[in-house]
């Protein structure tokens, strides 16, 4: 009973807080503005094309990660 009157009540308090989305996981000591300031960044980002950069640079490592993951399976099975 205790348990389930904890978790209500963190439920309930992040409802007054807000909970935290994944863009504000960094961490922010000013008093007001963290919140703008991601969305701003965000923003930008996609204005000057940052965005579409770091999206490409991702795709390209997932794309190197499974060539490895690949080569070492193949590395493997002659091993065998």
């Amino acid at each position: 009973m205790i348990k389930q009157q904890y978790w209500v009540g963190i439920l309930i308090s992040f409802g007054f807080i807000g909970f935290p989305g994944p863009n504000e996981a960094f961490a922010c000591n000013k008093t007001s503005g963290c919140v703008l300031d991601v969305s701003r960044e965000n923003h930008s980002m996609r204005r000057d094309g940052r965005a579409e950069e770091a999206i490409r640079a991702g795709r390209a490592n997932v794309e190197a990660f499974r060539s490895l993951q690949e080569r070492e399976k193949a590395y493997a099975s002659t091993k065998r």
